[in-house]
This record gives C-alpha cells, sequence and structure tokens, in this order.
C-alpha cells in the first residue's frame, strides 16, 4: 500500500481520465456556449446550457449502476466501454442539425460513458493507499482542473481555426487515445497485496453481483444528510461555470480572456485538488469541507457580485476555483474514511445519482431566471441564487460533519467500553 508503481500508475490514469470526463459538459462547455447560440439563433441560453446539464446529469443518474458495474466487471473493462461510448458521442455531435441531437449525443451519450469512466477512476486509487489517501485523491482528481487548464484555450483555438464540428471530433480523439490508454492502467489488487485483502475483496465482489439492492449504510441519518448537502450543492455550482465566459463578454472582456479566465479558473482548480488532498491527510478532512464550502459560499455573493472588470472577475475565477474544487476532492476522501475504499465507487454513485434532477433544474433556474431580466440583462439575480443555494449545501455540509463525529465518538466510547470489559 501506498507505494510501488502500480499504485502510482492507478493515479496517473485516475488523473488522465479526469482530465476530460466532465470537461465536454462543464468545465470546457462555456465554450461551446456562444458557438451553438450563433448555430441555433432561436435557441436560448438556458436550452443551450441545458445540453451540458443532461451530460452531467446522465453521468450522475448512471452512477447508480456504473459504481455496481465496475464491482462486477473490474474498472478496466468499465472504464475502457466508457471511453469508446464518449468518443462515440462527441463524433455523432459533430453532424448534429438541430439542438436536440446534441442533446442526445454531447448530453445523454456522453454522459453515459462519462459515468462509466469517472466512478472507476476516483474509486480505483481509494484501494491502493492508506496513509497518502488524500494526497492520492487530491492529485487524480486534479485531472479536472488540468484538463480544463489546457483544453479550455485549446478548445477555444481550435474553433477559431477549424469551427465547433471538427473541434468535437478532435476531443473525440483525445477521449480515444487518452482515457481508452489510462483504462489499461487502472490495476487491482492481486495475491501480492495479501492474501486476506485478496479475499475480503473476492467476498465483497461476490455479494455486489449478486444484487443492487441499496446497501445498508443507506438507511442512516448521516448518508441521508450527505445525499442533501450534493443535492443542494448540484443546484448552483455549474451556473458560475457555465456562465463564465458570457459573463465575461457581458462586462465587456473579449471572448479570448474569457477564455482566458476559464483557464485560470480550471488551472486553480488543479493545483486545490493537489493541495486540499495533502492537506486532508495532515488536518481533519471534514474541517477543510466546511472551510471550502463556507468560503466558496462567500466568493459567489461578494466576489461574483462586485466582479465589473477583468482584475476582479478574474480574482473571482480563481478562488471560486480553489474553493469548490476543495469541496469536491475531500468528499471522496471523507467517504472513503467513513465507508470504506471498497465502498467508494458505490456510494458516491448513489450520491450524485440522486443528484442529476439537481444540475438539470439548477441551469434551468438560472438560465431563466437570466431570461427574465431582458431586455436589459442584470446576472444579479443568478449570482444570488447561485449563493443562496450553496449557503444551503453549507449548511448541510455542516450537519453532516456534526453527526459523523458524533457517530466518531460513539464508536469510540463503545470500543473503550468493550476494551476496559475485556481487561
Amino acid at each position: 500500500m501506498d507505494k510501488g508503481w502500480k499504485a502510482w500508475s492507478v493515479v496517473l490514469a485516475s488523473v488522465l481520465i479526469q482530465t476530460f470526463a466532465f470537461a465536454p459538459t462543464e468545465f470546457i462547455f462555456g465554450v461551446f456556449v456562444q458557438e451553438y447560440l450563433n448555430m441555433f439563433p432561436t435557441a436560448s441560453p438556458s436550452s443551450i446550457a441545458l445540453i451540458g446539464t443532461i451530460g452531467s446529469s446522465t453521468t450522475f443518474l448512471v452512477g447508480f449502476f456504473s459504481g455496481a458495474f465496475s464491482d462486477r466487471w473490474g474498472y478496466r473493462v468499465t472504464s475502457a466501454i466508457g471511453s469508446l461510448i464518449m468518443t462515440a458521442a462527441l463524433c455523432l455531435a459533430s453532424f448534429s442539425t438541430t439542438l436536440w441531437h446534441l442533446y442526445l449525443s454531447q448530453g445523454i451519450l456522453f454522459g453515459i460513458g462519462a459515468s462509466l469512466v469517472y466512478f472507476p477512476a476516483i474509486a480505483a486509487p481509494t484501494h491502493w493507499f492508506e496513509k497518502k489517501r488524500g494526497l492520492a485523491m487530491g492529485i487524480a482528481a486534479s485531472g479536472s482542473g488540468l484538463g480544463g487548464f489546457f483544453l479550455a484555450p485549446l478548445t477555444q483555438f481550435l474553433i477559431d481555426r477549424f469551427e465547433v464540428r471538427w473541434t468535437l471530433r478532435a476531443l473525440g480523439v483525445y477521449s480515444l487515445v487518452i482515457c481508452g490508454g489510462a483504462s489499461l492502467l487502472l490495476f487491482e489488487h492481486d495475491n501480492s497485496d495479501g492474501e486476506q485483502r485478496w479475499n475480503e475483496e473476492k467476498q465483497y465482489r461476490k455479494k455486489t453481483r449478486q444484487s443492487f439492492i441499496l446497501p445498508e449504510y443507506t438507511k442512516g441519518l448521516p448518508f441521508a444528510i450527505l445525499v442533501i448537502f450534493q443535492f443542494m450543492l448540484s443546484m448552483s455550482y455549474l451556473t458560475p461555470i457555465y456562465f463564465m465566459e458570457l459573463y465575461s463578454t457581458h462586462i465587456g472582456i473579449s471572448r479570448q480572456m474569457g477564455a482566458v479566465i476559464n483557464g485560470w479558473f480550471n488551472g486553480a482548480s488543479f493545483v486545490a485538488r493537489i493541495v486540499s488532498g495533502l492537506l486532508a491527510d495532515l488536518v481533519a478532512a471534514d474541517v477543510l469541507l466546511l472551510v471550502c464550502s463556507w468560503s466558496c459560499t462567500l466568493a459567489i455573493l461578494v466576489l461574483w457580485t462586485f466582479s465589473r472588470s477583468f482584475p476582479i472577475y478574474l480574482i473571482f475565477a480563481i478562488v471560486y476555483g480553489i474553493t469548490f474544487s476543495g469541496i469536491t476532492t475531500v468528499t471522496p476522501v471523507i467517504v472513503a474514511n467513513q465507508y470504506g475504499p471498497r465502498q467508494v465507487s458505490g456510494v458516491l454513485g448513489i450520491v450524485y445519482g440522486f443528484s442529476c434532477l439537481a444540475l438539470v433544474a439548477g441551469s434551468f433556474i438560472s438560465g431563466h431566471i437570466l431570461e427574465l431580466s431582458k431586455p436589459y440583462i442584470d446576472y444579479l439575480p443568478v449570482i444570488m441564487y447561485s449563493g443562496s443555494m450553496f449557503a444551503v449545501s453549507a449548511l448541510f455540509a455542516t450537519t453532516w460533519v456534526i453527526l459523523l463525529r458524533r457517530q466518531m465518538r460513539r464508536m469510540q466510547t463503545i470500543s473503550s467500553d468493550n476494551k476496559a470489559y475485556k481487561e
């Protein structure tokens, strides 16, 4: 554990996969928004944003099954199939002539493929690390920020040079080569990792192959609060990302500089995921979650509200990238510590699956709020909506942490009493 070329190969594979799994539907989708508005002049911003939200929500919804699928057939097989599906989805999207074609291709089909690569990618490193689990998962999660950092300006460059259709095909090739190749590196434990650990793994695999019935841990109050926390977070976190480049042009920033802001957002996300993973090993991961949750709320309500120029908006994008990425990095670490590494994929699959409707509803609501401000576009109501949803999610995050700490103290007390009784 915590060493060996296989362990770090799994981390590398997770990084490569996460550079792309959410890129076309979230972290670089803002680059596509203006292009799709030009392609479909009668479409509204909310209908365009629906492409990305359908993709992300499908990724989370299919998480109900992709976690169990990977437990049945293994991480490498599941991820390889997902890579092929993502490639096919983007190639089909490049031939779209109506908006619903994009809903089906870049939305639903890509979301299915992304789910099959994403959940194995976030779960695999937890099997190989214990003491450095936070660092390993932070490095793995940094793939999202790294991908957005170079894919956002690269995608804008390709669109300006070759138009959006050939750009989608180029991204399809990226999916096939990078994600498909990385799938082969998602090694799983063998007998060299210890006979007892391997036997436990086989027993768990045997159990999960019997049915898709929700496991026992889903019946507790902490799990329910975790679901609500992620649900409320999903109602709002895509809003600043999707409207990042549109808001840039709204305050007089060029499209190229808007792509730069998007790149810095993803660059900050890349660094923050590694640092927050390292900090999760050094300090309490649940405390780090609360700091990031409340800081993210303040960043939206304060910094975004007063972003009327390039420097201030750039600062907001960086702060948002840091704090939001901290939330998404430490949450799986807490889940792994609480429920065990073998159940990370299943737990997060269920939690994210419940959040799929929130993703669709959140982007639709924010887009509709923006349309209601016409003919004088005003982003302040959108900012207030996003910030308030983040505040509610932070409250539930706080509740979740309190419940977990009480549960931990109760278990320690029981353990101490049993030890004293035996003595």
